[in-house]
């Protein structure tokens, strides 16, 4: 049997300070420079990057509100346990919705129209989750970049999803996307569509799932 890895939103990120360096990365900013912009002090941020210092709520709160002023759509469970969507640029979803759409003209921000269609989706239907696709286990049906999305089932109805694509919970509080099978002993394993060279489980056994997700919603770039 193969050791199951854990997975906590983006790969390698497995603390709240890491995650808070890795918004601050994509956004290109220094401490210094939110100081000077929205008052808070360097060596506080600094501190629960690094982690000498324990994120407080309220410090939670303060970061979600600086970021998304920055243009980056990042929620309080991401920053603290890397669960739900991952931080995905918002630099232009504040002009979309405050001007006219012009007859005939595209908007020319795809990303912005996926988290459009994403939060559809979830306000759509009870019980909905959104996973954007991270690797490139699930190709050629979906590749990094892609959001899916379904609703979760648990217990007994668990085994109706057996032989989809879903986005899966495991009891250890890991997350997966990939193809339920049911193997010869009656257990379920998780494979993946592309078991490639840079697939270090291509196949995890005798998982305990504490809930899944049927992929019903995929959502591409339009590349």
């Amino acid at each position: 049997m193969k050791k199951m890895s854990k997975t906590s939103g983006l790969a390698g990120l497995s603390t709240p300070g890491e995650r808070l360096k890795h918004i601050r990365a994509l956004l290109r900013v220094s401490r210094a420079f939110l100081e000077d912009k929205y008052g808070i002090p360097e060596v506080t941020l600094k501190s629960w990057e690094n982690g000498t210092v324990q994120l407080t709520s309220a410090g939670v709160k303060r970061c979600v509100d600086i970021y998304r002023a920055e243009g980056l759509i990042v929620t309080e469970e991401w920053i603290l346990h890397g669960t739900g969507l991952d931080p995905t640029s918002s630099a232009t979803i504040g002009r979309y919705f405050s001007e006219p759409t012009q007859t005939n003209t595209p908007f020319e921000d795809d990303e912005a129209c996926m988290i459009r269609d994403a939060n559809i989706f979830k306000e759509s239907y009870p019980n909905a989750v959104i996973m954007i696709v991270s690797g490139d286990e699930m190709r050629p049906f979906y590749k990094p970049g892609d959001y899916v999305g379904g609703k979760i089932r648990q217990g007994k109805h668990i085994k109706k999803a057996i032989n989809k694509d879903c986005i899966i919970y495991l009891k250890d509080k890991s997350r997966f996307f990939r193809r339920l099978i049911k193997n010869n002993d009656g257990g379920l394993n998780l494979t993946c569509l592309n078991p490639n060279e840079n697939t270090s489980e291509p196949v995890i056994y005798n998982v305990e799932i504490e809930s899944v997700a049927p992929v019903i919603w995929h959502r591409w770039r339009d590349d």
